[in-house]
């Protein structure tokens, strides 16, 4: 009896582990009808649409247009404009920098193959944390370069340094003149033509042969 009955225990071990992968392939096969008709309920449709700031007609660059936790998704080009294949049924996010998230629910019942719509933006700006940025890796380094700072002199040494009279010497020699200085400059140039032309008068040609002709003719002569 009781290599009868190690043989049927054997024979019923090895028939439970073929019969296991059998009914587990067979709830695989039984579920996947069910899944794939659920799959089956969703529509492919092309949505296309314009992004805009508020209520205007400017369009945003670069807003990113998916479906999370997926891989369909898009971003708007230089117009504001973008294209991308949706499943009815799916919520679609709309996201940039600087603006609230906007989100877009496609109709599960929803029967055409494309959706157009225009979706306003709004404007959600951050303000950031200050940073102050030090030109020293650490506060040692900050402290060391505060002690070695050369402050300037004081008022009056400068005052003196200034008014030391070859610096001032120096300073007239090789300082421009501005544009006063320069009109002035042109107006005593004037005033000195004017004064060498009164000193040596133009003298007529013609009067010099006139004067000639009176002395040959003794017009000068005093008259008795």
């Amino acid at each position: 009896m009781m290599p009868d009955l190690q043989k049927l225990l054997l024979t019923n071990k090895r028939t439970f582990g073929l019969l296991l992968p059998l009914a587990f392939l067979a709830f695989l096969m039984l579920g996947a009808p069910n899944e794939a008709a659920a799959q089956g309920h969703k529509r492919v449709v092309q949505l296309t649409g314009f992004v805009t700031v508020g209520d205007s007609l400017y369009g945003v660059a670069g807003v990113s247009v998916y479906v999370p936790k997926t891989s369909r998704g898009t971003q708007t080009n230089a117009y504001g404009f973008f294209s991308v294949p949706v499943l009815t049924g799916d919520s679609v996010v709309f996201s940039a920098l600087g603006y609230k998230k906007q989100y877009l629910k496609i109709p599960q019942n929803y029967q055409s193959q494309s959706y157009s719509i225009i979706m306003q933006m709004q404007e959600d700006p951050t303000q950031l944390p200050e940073v102050t940025v030090f030109p020293w890796p650490t506060e040692r380094d900050f402290k060391e370069a505060v002690l070695a700072v050369k402050l300037p002199d004081d008022g009056m040494a400068i005052a003196m340094r200034n008014l030391d009279p070859k610096r001032l010497e120096e300073l007239f020699s090789t300082t421009p003149m501005d544009g006063g200085g320069n009109f002035r400059a042109w107006n005593m140039q004037q005033v000195q033509r004017q004064e060498q032309r009164n000193m040596f008068p133009t003298v007529s040609p013609f009067a010099i042969i006139k004067l000639l002709d009176m002395l040959r003719n003794g017009e000068f002569n005093s008259k008795k």
